[in-house]
């Protein structure tokens, strides 16, 4: 014999299915998006890093161009330096000032000469005269090499541009010129100072606001500082003067998203200023001049740099950043805002995913419970009316001809009737109150009188059960104003109730009274009670106790629910206190006519 062994495997619920896979998906959307944010953010600190950076390269750019054209306007050439130095120097001063388009920036001019054995002397030039006058040599002009008389072309603590004039010599071959310096000589040069403010003022500024847009409402902010002493603040957005009341904060190196160098002679101009025009001769050949750039050694490794992008090169250094913060805060702040956004949207997919679940469930809870109500609504009506019917028979047959017989089976019909009666009203009121009918006319209620009469109306089948109903009165009670029909109703379901689930030889007592200024129902049995866990949700509509049902009482689940709806349609309160196996109390507070 073989025997078949058939294993029932418990089908899984096709929302949970559903629910594992989406929230599956939304955690995988929620990291792609994560990543997603991540590139974008790296993508976006790139894109705002370049354009600042470009903005920042264009404006050394255009600075260090007209530095430059400054420096090349004071090549003079060297005969003519050497024949008349004043008239030489003058006629570049005023060549330099039809040109510019930031003619203070020039603060005076000097010549200096330290060839020979002795000391070198000092110029200076005065350009309404056209003459030189022996002066004093600008402070902090510093050299190129310490111990010789030989300047660099850059000077930023006078401020000062250098400009070498050695003495040549020219030797002509047909058309061709070979210009021989006299290494001697390479000490003299025009020394250009230039005025600080003047440069802030007609050079920076207009830059800046070119550049960066205007200081005080631009989207960036900007410094500039001398690169050999950095406490030395030559330009601050905000278009105050360093160090005058209210002048903003100086963008220090760490915050700095982009630094530049700036204040240098550009190689690239060089080139395009001293390269000849189209269509010129040897007589232009002759014109062109010889430009000599003296530097200093930059850095450790005493490298001679003649011409080098970014911050390597230059006198002063442009730092740069944005308003708001360093590009990695601002980037920062920019992925969590997205991230926020995008998990809130992502939070609100999973919410309503959640909620249409649990709709999902209360939807067939409640057609579960609408499937028992029915069932037992179906019940409830068919024991009455097959007593009815029975009885109804037997008087139709003759089978009861007796008159005691006879009234006590008129008797039982009735009281089936009533039963019916009770429980189809009932039903009809939990449907309109479910429909949302409007209430009836309120007028004064005899709170005591109602009560009364909903006891004397349930003694016929308090007494078949075996279960006494008492009433009591406390005081006086003022009457209420309402629906009548609706409080009996109500009374009825509470009274009901009590007696149906407490135990053949059990007391009910219903009592009435006044307490503080409100009308007090109360009705304490001693029979089933409910527990804890179902004493919240029975009077939620098709709701019972489990206690109800494993005791196998009969019940539809409305009763309670629309004694709720009565109480609070009449501004009331309920309140129903149990233990279980100890019995329920239930209390209704109605506010009196005044």
């Amino acid at each position: 014999m073989f025997s078949r062994t058939v294993k029932f495997v418990r089908r899984i619920s096709w929302p949970i299915v559903t629910a594992a896979v989406l929230l599956a998906l939304l955690a995988t959307l929620a990291t792609l998006q994560y990543r997603w944010l991540g590139d974008v953010s790296e993508a976006e600190r790139e894109r705002m890093r370049t354009s600042l950076r470009a903005r920042a390269s264009d404006f050394a750019e255009s600075f260090d161009a007209e530095l430059t054209r400054t420096y090349v306007a004071f090549h003079v050439d060297a005969d003519r330096l050497d024949a008349d130095a004043a008239g030489a120097i003058a006629d570049a001063f005023a060549r330099w000032q039809a040109s510019t388009s930031a003619p203070a920036i020039v603060k005076a001019i000097y010549l200096f000469d330290g060839a020979g054995d002795g000391p070198g002397h000092t110029q200076r030039l005065d350009a309404e005269h056209r003459t030189l006058v022996a002066s004093e040599r600008p402070a902090n002009l510093r050299t190129a090499s310490p111990g010789t008389e030989v300047f660099e072309a850059i000077d930023a603590r006078v401020p000062a541009l250098v400009v070498p004039a050695p003495r040549v010599t020219r030797i002509q071959d047909g058309h061709r010129f070979t210009i021989i310096t006299d290494p001697s000589a390479i000490s003299r040069a025009i020394v250009i100072v230039l005025d600080r403010d003047a440069l802030r003022t007609q050079l920076v500024e207009p830059l800046v606001a070119r550049y960066f847009g205007d200081a005080r409402s631009s989207e960036y902010v900007v410094s500039i500082v001398r690169r050999d002493d950095p406490a030395e603040i030559v330009f601050a957005s905000g278009g105050n003067a360093p160090g005058a009341p209210g002048a903003p904060a100086v963008v220090d190196a760490r915050s700095a998203d982009v630094t530049t160098g700036l204040f240098d002679v550009r190689l690239n101009e060089l080139n395009r200023l001293a390269a000849p025009g189209p269509g010129r001769g040897a007589a232009a050949l002759h014109e062109r001049m010889a430009i000599t750039i003296v530097r200093r050694a930059n850095g450790v490794d005493a490298k001679r740099i003649l011409m080098a992008a970014g911050d390597s090169q230059g006198a002063w250094q442009l730092r740069a950043r944005y308003r708001s913060g360093s590009l990695d805060a601002i980037v920062a702040r920019s992925r969590r805002r997205n991230l926020a956004i995008g998990l809130g949207v992502l939070g609100l997919l999973g919410a309503s995913f959640v909620l249409v679940i649990v709709s999902a469930q209360r939807q067939q809870r409640l057609a579960r419970q609408q499937m028992e109500f029915v069932a037992a609504v179906s019940h409830e009506l068919r024991t009455p009316l097959a007593v009815i019917r029975s009885a109804g028979e037997n008087l139709a047959d003759g089978v009861v001809e007796d008159g005691e017989q006879v009234k006590r089976y008129g008797a039982l019909i009735r009281a089936e009737g009533r039963r019916l009666t009770d429980m189809v009203e009932r039903v009809m009121q939990f449907a309109g109150i479910a429909s949302g009918a409007r209430a009836q006319p309120r007028a004064p209620v005899d709170i005591r009188a109602l009560v009364a009469d909903v006891v004397t109306a349930t003694g016929a089948d308090a007494r078949e059960r075996g279960i006494t109903v008492n009433m009591r009165q406390h005081g006086a009670v003022p009457p209420v104003v309402g629906d009548a029909d609706a409080l009996r109703s109500a009374v009825e379901n509470i009274v009901g109730n009590a007696v149906k689930y407490s135990p053949g030889g059990s007391v009910v007592d219903v009592s009435v009274g006044s307490e503080n200024g409100r009308a007090r129902i109360r009705v304490v049995d001693r029979g089933l009670g409910i527990d804890a866990a179902d004493l919240p949700h029975v009077v939620k509509p098709f709701y019972r106790g489990r206690r109800a049902v494993d005791a196998q009482i009969r019940g539809t689940g409305i009763g309670l629910s629309v004694v709720r709806s009565v109480v609070d349609d009449h501004g009331g309160e309920l309140l129903i206190a149990s233990r279980p196996g100890e019995g329920t109390t239930v209390d209704v507070l109605l506010d009196v006519a005044h």
